[in-house]
């Protein structure tokens, strides 16, 4: 069979930036760059997107995604993409009808198709000893420096006080996290683990600046931004 799915989570509501899913974005909705990106990259036999917003799902239609209205009960905030991608493998009708799944979340619109594409073909070729793979980036700054603060916010304190004896940045040893571009995985694995994340993982390293991800809106105006400067510069 070797099969593929690409689940697009893109739900209507957000606290921390409202509709951010269906906010226009140099020209298109959020949402638009992962359904264009995973399309365009050819790796699926079906690109859905999951949502309980009837605009996001209408977005979805007009850019070529198929959709899947989400059930009411994993429609609120406190609820996880991996619910819903249970959820979803585990319909009756769905079931042994894909090999592998793939989850692209749309607060990554930098993500391009050839990083996914780049993303499957290490995936396929070394599936069979890791089933699992997560789109990382570098930290930029050192996590082993990272400090707490007091109740008050008057006090900070290192969580590693040994990592001050040298700061230079350059000697610590470089740590990754996931940038929400790209988690795949067998869906035999995912099913027993109901995670991406396994004691061992496969990794696609993108660059910073295509790990961009959307929370606020200052993330918004910084990605427009950059956007409009590359479609010019592609027009000059």
């Amino acid at each position: 069979m070797n099969k593929s799915v690409c689940l697009i989570p893109a739900r209507g509501g957000s606290k921390r930036l409202p509709r951010k899913n269906a906010r226009k974005l140099a020209g298109h909705p959020l949402v638009a760059y992962t359904i264009m990106a995973a399309t365009e990259s050819g790796c699926f036999d079906s690109v859905v997107v999951s949502s309980d917003d009837k605009e996001i799902l209408d977005i979805a239609a007009q850019y070529g995604a198929q959709i899947d209205v989400r059930p009411e009960y994993l429609a609120g905030d406190t609820i996880k993409a991996t619910q819903v991608l249970d959820e979803f493998l585990k319909r009756p009708e769905n079931q042994e009808k894909w090999d592998s799944i793939c989850m692209c979340l749309p607060t990554c619109p930098l993500r391009t198709a050839q990083h996914l594409i780049d993303a499957m073909n290490i995936f396929k070729a070394n599936k069979s000893e890791i089933p699992f793979l997560v789109g990382v980036t570098k930290y930029e700054f050192p996590p082993q420096l990272a400090m707490t603060l007091n109740e008050e916010g008057t006090v900070v304190t290192p969580n590693s006080p040994a990592a001050y004896l040298n700061t230079r940045s350059q000697d610590n040893t470089p740590t990754y996290h996931p940038n929400g571009s790209v988690y795949l995985a067998t869906t035999e694995a995912y099913l027993e683990k109901s995670t991406f994340f396994a004691e061992k993982m496969l990794a696609h390293i993108l660059p910073a600046e295509a790990s961009l991800d959307i929370d606020y809106e200052y993330q918004l105006d910084i990605i427009e931004g950059f956007l409009n400067h590359k479609k010019q510069g592609e027009l000059n």
